[in-house]
């Protein structure tokens, strides 16, 4: 009697403007080894597809000990086309564009490579052992560095035709709004994303030295100890999220909106107001269906969805 082999394991990368995520993943959704390094700048995709393959090399290496993982699949914080592995873009990453990445690294690493863009792998982690289990659709904000979105329905991906549905955090809000990494004004990740928020701190408060050190956690700290500027800020960045989640919810009507990454940490001074606002842009008969939660898988969502996409396509 032959014994049925379980599918191999998946190394997953979360690459994000910041940081370098890179965990071992188990059919069974169990992140068994992981690796985190702090992301540079690159000067070309040659140098980047080097940098992943040297990073991504080493970790199978020191996994020799364990069984071979029968691909890699990489979560990309830029929009991405998950059919081809090919990125269009990378705002937060160098500003890098037409990326064939996933053909690039096949060469390098010699063995099946899979790419998606990085909210869209958070959003199948969720669905997949997190807060969104067993969900008939969902939405996902990703706040972080930048600011990404994904849609899953029945359990895939709304790609739309190009790959690159979800893509809330370049959407506009404010046509007079603050430059975005896009190229473009007033987009609800110049407006909410950690970056937005630092800068908009900066901006208002210049003249405070500790302000070249500050990172969006410390200004939520700030505005939670009573600093005015911090509170306005966080308050701004509040008003734009639930406009953010109200226009989401009135174009795709999910059953449920998530909000996950670094940004969605800071909890309840930042969701609940959003919420708020949120609640009072849709439609009076609608506000009680909305439903909106924190994400609950933190750093590994991106590793365990990165790895559910392979294993649906191997």
């Amino acid at each position: 009697m032959k014994t049925k082999l379980s599918k191999p394991p998946v190394v997953a990368v979360d690459l994000g403007g910041t940081n370098l995520r890179v965990g071992l993943v188990t059919a069974k959704g169990q992140v068994v080894a992981r690796s985190r390094a702090r992301m540079r700048d690159v000067t070309g995709g040659d140098v980047l597809c080097d940098l992943l393959a040297k990073k991504v090399g080493a970790f199978i290496e020191r996994q020799k000990a364990a069984r071979a993982p029968g691909a890699v699949a990489i979560g990309f914080a830029g929009p991405t086309d998950s059919a081809s592995g090919r990125v269009y873009f990378a705002p937060n990453v160098s500003g890098l564009s037409n990326l064939n990445l996933a053909e690039d690294l096949e060469k390098r690493l010699g063995m099946r490579v899979f790419v998606a863009n990085d909210a869209d792998c958070a959003a199948l982690g969720e669905y997949w052992k997190g807060a969104a289990e067993g969900a008939s659709s969902l939405f996902l904000f990703t706040l972080g560095t930048g600011m990404g979105g994904a849609m899953v329905i029945g359990g895939d991906l709304w790609e739309g035709s190009a790959g690159t549905a979800g893509e809330i955090g370049h959407t506009v809000i404010d046509m007079d709004g603050p430059k975005c990494a896009c190229g473009r004004r007033g987009c609800l990740e110049a407006l909410v994303s950690a970056t937005a928020i630092v800068r908009e701190y900066r901006e208002r408060k210049s003249k405070v030295p500790e302000a070249r050190t500050l990172t969006a956690k410390s200004v939520f700290q700030l505005a939670l100890k009573g600093d005015g500027v911090a509170k306005q800020v966080v308050a701004g960045a509040a008003r734009a999220l639930g406009m953010g989640i109200a226009n989401v919810y009135l174009l795709l009507n999910p059953e449920l909106i998530l909000i996950g990454g670094g940004v969605a940490r800071a909890g309840a001074s930042l969701i609940d107001p959003a919420v708020r606002h949120a609640r009072a842009e849709i439609f009076p008969e609608l506000r009680h269906m909305l439903k909106v939660k924190r994400a609950a898988l933190g750093d590994d969502a991106g590793l365990l969805g990165a790895a559910y996409l392979a294993y649906q396509r191997l």
